[in-house]
């Protein structure tokens, strides 16, 4: 965080921007909805982290895939891949906000 920041907004900031671009409907890089069976890459994550008001910089992204209903994830990669018919869904992001 900047040093100015207030991690807590800071971090609920975070947060929204990272439901918001995950959105099956309204996210995704181009805006209008996550494109059917398009992957996650994690290098993608970081401009979206960076463009938060009092950001300073982002260390580190992980990315999980997870099952909504059983709540398991499987370990960190670097892209999940998605079928052809299968979009993305946010689910339990976490943000980590060091001052």
């Amino acid at each position: 965080a900047e040093a100015d920041a207030d991690p807590a907004r800071l971090r609920k900031e975070a947060l929204e921007a990272l439901y918001g671009y995950f959105s099956p409907l309204t996210g995704g890089p181009a805006g209008g909805g996550w494109p059917f069976g398009r992957p996650v890459h994690s290098a993608e994550v970081f401009p979206v982290l960076q463009a938060v008001r009092g950001a300073r910089s982002v260390e580190e992204v992980l990315l999980f895939a997870a099952d909504p209903v059983s709540g398991k994830r499987t370990g960190p990669v670097d892209e999940l891949d998605l079928p052809p018919h299968a979009l993305t869904f946010p689910y339990e992001h976490r943000v980590l906000v060091v001052t």
